[in-house]
């Protein structure tokens, strides 16, 4: 009888790891402020912990609302750089080309408006085919063997990584130190998410960066071909 009463009054043992989620996910007991506030702070100091806390199923609403409203955030931050910056950017370029290029790096306070309106749409479109790509990386290394959350998990990491875009707070070298952070991110996810090592998560995480690196390569060397021949046949 003793040991039945101790054993009643003995505290419940602790919930496990991610049990509960991240403050984001339980932010309909923390509210909606709180709740993004600690998450963005919690994957800013501790992304171990964060994704350690972080549901590896669920939803895929969660990790697209957090990265829709930090991602329109840190863009609005990068165009307000760009908008104030593009004066002394345009000083830099020689004047005879200065004119060639304007339209290309110019903003207007119109056009500035209406990419901020359009943007939650392009965040949206661009984190699903973010996620598929690093889905389908991560398939090739062989790091979703044990997975039991499977593409959601891979939502789940991009859209919590997407805090990276609060690095555009740093104008010029921001999106630098957001691309390092975001494979970062990605790599410590992946590997808690799916049950996987951090190098093949690491590999999962850089192989479409290096795929994209090599179009957009090839991209810029036929279109600096076609400037070249444009000014020489002109």
């Amino acid at each position: 009888m003793i040991d039945s009463a101790d054993s009643s009054l003995a505290p419940p043992p602790p919930p496990a790891a991610g049990g509960q989620g991240n403050p984001w996910e339980r932010r309909a007991s923390l509210g909606y402020g709180a709740g993004l506030l600690e998450s963005i702070k919690l994957f800013i100091v501790s992304p171990s912990a964060a994704y350690e806390q972080t549901l590896k199923r669920g939803d895929f609403l969660s990790p697209l609302l957090f990265a829709v409203i930090v991602g329109w955030f840190g863009a609005i931050l990068g165009q307000i750089w760009q908008f104030f910056f593009q004066g002394s950017l345009l000083n830099l370029i020689p004047p005879d080309v200065r004119d060639q290029v304007v339209p290309f790096l110019s903003t207007t306070p119109i056009e500035l408006a209406i990419s901020m309106i359009l943007l939650p749409i392009f965040l949206v479109i661009g984190l699903f085919i973010w996620s598929l790509l690093f889905h389908l990386s991560l398939l090739l290394v062989g790091a979703l063997g044990v997975s039991e959350s499977g593409f959601e998990g891979t939502f789940r990491v991009n859209g919590y990584a997407y805090v990276v875009q609060l690095a555009a707070v740093v104008p010029f070298i921001g999106w630098i130190i957001g691309l390092v952070w975001f494979v970062a991110l990605q790599t410590i996810g992946a590997a808690r998410i799916h049950d996987t090592t951090p190098g093949r998560a690491f590999v999962g995480a850089v192989l479409p960066l290096f795929v994209c690196c090599v179009c957009f390569g090839l991209i810029a060397v036929m279109f600096g071909a076609l400037v070249a021949s444009a000014f020489q046949s002109g």
